[in-house]
């Protein structure tokens, strides 16, 4: 006999597996390569030229220590910047 909640179990784990791959995506442009870029940028100027010594698009290279201090870096800058165009620093 077929069971009628077995009808939804399918579009279920699609609609699961669309929502994890838009995470992923998100994930990456958001974090990776908005973080990466900024923080790159600003450390690159910070430190005259010396950290991190990856290429502005090698987030991939990078050890994972280098790559979460720079994308931190990068999106702090850019939500500091946010909130300071935003007029809400004290």
């Amino acid at each position: 006999m077929i069971d009628p909640t077995d009808w939804f179990d399918t579009p279920k784990s699609i609609l699961l597996a669309v929502l994890r791959v838009l995470w992923w995506l998100a994930w990456d442009v958001c974090v990776q390569t908005v973080g990466w870029s900024i923080g790159w940028c600003v450390l690159r100027v910070l430190t005259l030229g010396r950290y991190p010594e990856e290429r502005l698009g090698g987030v991939d290279e990078a050890s994972s220590g280098t790559a979460i201090v720079v994308e931190l870096v990068g999106l702090v800058v850019l939500a500091a910047g946010i909130w300071g165009l935003a007029g809400a620093l004290p």
